[in-house]
């Protein structure tokens, strides 16, 4: 039956459900398939019992359901959504029945139906199903109205045409959602079978060309059938801007390869360029084939003029779907232009950067520059790029880009340019004393070569002196240096009072939320005890002496400088550095033999360490004692930091401003090390929590900042995708913000939780040491010499790591800590759905590496609601699923063992 409503095949349906009356179970699906029957008979009165049920039905399983997650709500959404219209559609039914002798205005609660369907439509990413169910109930709807109006074409034209225009509109939307879900043959067979009727409006018509197109396109057996289409069509009813599109559709199918008609397809875009100038699409397009055709023959005699044209068609193209709606004379954005245009920016880039070797490129690109037709807010996530081509021969290509963005969004670029130069000053600086250095001893060199040649300056040996000189360059460091200090200058110049404010907070996040010297300590004594873990040789060896040189580093830089700070900090400043110069100072007579024995005393001194800090640093720190400049600091001008990564364009209206910084500053301690936690409190009502990051190494930072950018580039593509966007698949990419080339801002909830840590409470309560499976591990490889037995085919090392899984360490820690963390089984079952999807993204996205190497990659998120006593997981950032400290749910009685190992 649920078959029958969809073939139109309404007799059988009614004789159907006469004959199941009262076998049925009560449900909200035979509510739906009565109501469709009872309405085609226009029956009204049991069309509104049958839909009365179906919303008793519907609310009373609406409250069957757990207050946690969202998936089992949308189902019952888009069925109170086809409740809703079924009762308009039965409004509209009672209004066309008896349509004579009425006035029109008797018609305004039709015509308001029909125009809200066309705004109420379910999500793009929602299933194809549900589609078809609500435009294929509408279009019978449609059908009615348009018999019922179909004789007043002379009386009411205007009513006449009522249903045409909506019909038309709803069977191709529905040919887009198919094509947009990966079926280009439903599409066409929907376009081609669902509307039945000659007439049509001329964009519906256009729009209908441009679905069968775009579906034939992807249908590489039928690009012959799919370009007679186009071919065949009638344009002289269309406007120019709908044939310059026609026109560009013919040149994709000209440009496949099936066709391989290059020279047809230009002359096609060339075309729909000279009807319609203002087309963005035909220009990307036509750069695309050209950069195609470049690709084909990089070396060729008209590669430099392709490239050319290249860059010019793309240029024009993100000029024109970038550009306001007045200057562009389009009524609406065309927002696949506009993404399209947006995608190729990189592409630019690559060509500016290794291709353009006559500078076509660049021309191209400083010309629109110069002209400021292309929008600052493109070049957003595009910045680190930037930044890098200011070391490379294109810096003065990429310098004009750089000066506008500090002009008129200088938030945007002020965190990475100001740390961009801190990282390069100290080379540049010897760079620069180097080529000074140089070019004086070349200018000496002349002046003795002059002398030797008594003035001659056509002598051989001034010309090669010459001609070094006139060789000599400032570096690349000292370049990119240079162009990155002119491009500060500009942002302090234009904006002085933004700039010294900034400057200041950034000064002060990055000299005052430092670990303290206990804290650096800890961090070093762990750092050498993992040091001597890594070290290939038993626990039974002597201590390596570049060990022994490390340690007596460690016990300069740690007990000379630092002893007053020390002394300030620590309870007992004196006896600890006695204790340690006298049990880790390679110089004492009491410093250990045995790798082994370094590392238990190192373990020792962590775990003192440790209990030190514990026992004498808080919490949380205020931050009118930490840091009261911070605390006074005007923050009206300042934005939140990282809000312009993700690309988008950022107006007044959308920014997000600082109002003020927390009191409290949390303090984070893992794996052995402490850093500072600041909650920003901004401006619309969200608080976020940054972390700051010391001792970090500039190469990392940046490699970890490309890597975020690489993962919002791919979480655009999982947007579009309705597969990927209907089960919430996205990476998270926290904000990273640097500060110094050795700080920097990192976004991390406080609800944030690492593997580590929950093996770190597993043996904690059960009384278990953290390194004991490095230790095994270590003896078990062990030889009697003190060194590594050999182990070419790794079956020592699987052996150590078998024994380890099944003697040492659990398989049930971290199923014990998600069972003793979530309060119901209702964040369980959640928590397991979305631990699995998370889990397939990160095996996707390090899939060369192991399979543990993926695992690395996943942490968790539970959010708390501030404002209640229930707890809920949110589906909204479900690529990082974190669990709160704040969590401590009873101990359960019963234990699944299908999450994670068994109990």
């Amino acid at each position: 039956m649920d078959c029958l409503w969809r073939l139109h095949d309404w007799e059988t349906l009614s004789a159907m459900l006469a004959q199941s009356q009262g076998q049925m179970e009560p449900a909200v699906s035979s509510c739906l398939l009565s109501a469709y029957a009872a309405l085609r008979e226009v029956n009204q009165e049991a069309a509104n019992t049958h839909i009365d049920k179906g919303f008793q039905y519907a609310l009373a399983k609406w409250w069957q359901l757990p207050d946690t997650g969202s998936a089992p709500q949308l189902a019952l959404l888009q069925v109170f959504q086809q409740l809703v219209e079924l009762r308009e559609s039965g409004r509209v039914l009672t209004d066309v029945m008896n349509q004579q002798q009425r006035s029109d205005q008797q018609y305004s609660d039709t015509k308001d139906i029909l125009e809200t369907w066309r705004l109420r439509t379910p999500n793009e990413w929602d299933g194809l199903v549900h589609w078809q169910d609500v435009l294929l109930w509408r279009n019978h709807i449609y059908n009615v109205v348009i018999g019922a109006f179909n004789s007043m074409q002379e009386i009411a034209p205007h009513l006449h045409q009522m249903g045409y225009r909506d019909k038309a509109w709803s069977v191709n939307k529905l040919g887009h959602i198919a094509y947009k879900h990966g079926c280009p043959d439903v599409c066409i067979t929907v376009i081609n079978n669902m509307y039945g009727y000659n007439a049509m409006e001329v964009q519906e018509a256009f729009v209908k060309i441009k679905e069968q197109a775009r579906a034939y396109l992807a249908l590489p057996l039928d690009l012959r059938a799919g370009l007679n289409m186009l071919n065949t069509t009638n344009l002289d009813y269309f406007a120019a801007h709908h044939q310059a599109e026609i026109f560009r559709l013919k040149a994709l199918f000209m440009a496949e390869p099936g066709m391989n008609d290059l020279d047809g397809a230009s002359s096609a875009l060339s075309t729909a360029l000279c009807l319609w100038r203002q087309c963005p699409d035909a220009w990307l397009s036509w750069g695309q084939l050209c950069d195609a055709r470049y690709e084909a023959d990089p070396a060729g005699p008209a590669s430099q003029q392709l490239l050319q044209y290249a860059a010019h068609c793309y240029v024009q193209g993100i000029k024109l779907s970038t550009a306001p709606l007045a200057a562009s004379g389009m009524k609406a954005r065309n927002e696949e232009a506009l993404q399209a245009s947006i995608d190729l920016l990189p592409r630019l880039l690559h060509l500016l950067s290794f291709d353009d070797r006559d500078g076509v490129v660049g021309e191209e690109l400083a010309r629109a520059v110069e002209e400021r037709s292309l929008p600052p807010w493109i070049w957003f996530m595009w910045i680190p790029q930037l930044l890098t081509s200011l070391t490379r021969p294109e810096t003065h290509r990429v310098k004009p880009i750089l000066k506008q963005l500090a002009e008129l969004h200088p938030q945007s670029i002020y965190y990475s340019l100001r740390t961009f130069v801190l990282g390069l000053r100290e080379a540049a600086q010897r760079a620069l004393q180097e080529y000074s250095k140089h070019r004086a001893g070349l200018e000496a060199a002349i002046s003795a070569a002059l002398a030797a040649a008594a003035g001659d300056e056509q002598s051989e040996s001034v010309r090669n002196a010459r001609a070094m000189l006139a060789a000599l360059s400032p570096s690349a460091d000292t370049t990119a240096f240079d162009g990155g200090k002119e491009v500060m200058e500009r942002l302090r110049s234009q904006h002085p009072v933004l700039g010294s404010t900034m400057e200041g907070l950034l000064a002060e996040v990055g000299s005052k939320f430092v670990p303290r010297p206990l804290e650096r300590l800890l961090a070093v004594v762990t750092a050498l005890l993992h040091r001597c873990y890594k070290l290939p040789v038993a626990n039974s060896s002597a201590v390596p002496d570049h060990m022994r040189r490390e340690m007596a580093g460690v016990c300069r830089a740690c007990f000379a400088s630092d002893t007053s700070k020390l002394q300030a900090r620590n309870m007992q400043p004196v006896e600890l550095r006695e204790g340690f110069l006298h049990d880790l100072n390679p110089e004492s007579p009491g410093f250990p033999h045995t790798l082994g024995e370094l590392a238990e005393r190192l373990k020792a001194w962590r775990n003192r360490l440790t209990t030190e800090l514990e026992a004498a640093m808080p919490h949380s720190l205020r931050l009118e004692e930490e840091c009261r400049a911070l605390q006074d600091i005007q923050l009206s001008e300042v934005e939140l930091p990282g809000q312009y990564l993700s690309g988008h364009e950022v107006t007044p209206d959308t920014s997000i401003y600082l109002e003020a910084i927390s009191s409290n500053v949390a303090i984070v301690r893992r794996s052995a090390s402490s850093f500072r936690r600041l909650s920003l409190i901004c401006s619309d009502g969200i608080t976020r929590h940054m972390l700051v990051q010391t001792g970090q190494n500039s190469t990392q930072g940046a490699a970890d900042e490309r890597m975020m950018q690489l993962l919002r580039l791919l979480n655009r593509l999982l947007e579009r995708s309705p597969e990927s966007r209907r089960r919430l698949l996205a990476w998270h990419t926290p904000i990273i913000v640097p500060v110094w080339p050795q700080v920097r801002l990192f976004e991390e909830e406080p609800s944030y939780c690492s593997y580590g840590e929950a093996y770190d409470i597993n043996c904690a309560r059960f009384g278990r040491e953290p390194d004991m499976p490095i230790a095994h591990f270590k003896k078990r490889l062990a030889a009697p010499d003190g060194n590594y037995d050999k182990d070419p085919d790794g079956s020592l090392r699987l052996g150590a790591f078998n024994e380890i899984c099944d003697k040492v360490v659990s398989e049930n820690i971290f199923s014990q800590y998600v069972y003793k963390t979530l309060p119901t089984c209702n964040h369980l079952w959640l928590f397991k759905k979305h631990f699995c999807s998370q889990m397939a993204l990160s095996g996707e996205r390090s899939a060369p590496q192991s399979y543990w190497g993926c695992c690395s990659f996943v942490e968790l998120e539970c959010c708390h609601h501030a404002n209640s006593n229930t707890h809920l997981i949110t589906p909204t950032a479900p690529p990082r699923l974190h669990l709160p400290s704040s969590w401590h749910g009873t101990e359960p009685q019963l234990f699944a063992s299908s999450l994670m190992g068994k109990n």
